[in-house]
């Protein structure tokens, strides 16, 4: 099994952003700063699990990248769209899950 190192997109590091922007507005920062802890953790995990995850079946994922696959996290409120490029896992985009539909 092959190991990743995991990256994140400009438009993903965004994402990362107005999550904890949202967070602190709305919640406490330290709730905040937990939520962005624990979905890290989840992201870094795809070191070790992208490969074994199949391209995502839905047409909102292609339009980040055309072999993009996808992984709910945090309790499956959010989906993150990723890719694999070389030896890198690349995050291109951290969406709510409801998002991914179609």
């Amino acid at each position: 099994m092959k190991e990743y190192l995991v990256d994140y997109d400009v438009e993903a590091e965004a994402d990362l952003v107005r999550l904890r922007d949202w967070l602190v507005a709305n919640r406490r920062y330290e709730y905040a700063m937990e939520y962005l802890q624990m979905l890290k953790i989840e992201v870094a995990d795809l070191s070790f699990l992208a490969s074994s995850i199949g391209q995502s079946k839905y047409r909102l994922p292609k339009l980040y990248h055309p072999e993009a696959k996808t992984i709910t996290v945090c309790h499956r409120k959010l989906t993150v769209i990723f890719h694999i490029d070389g030896d890198y896992v690349i995050v291109d985009k951290i969406l709510p899950s409801s998002i991914i539909t179609y």
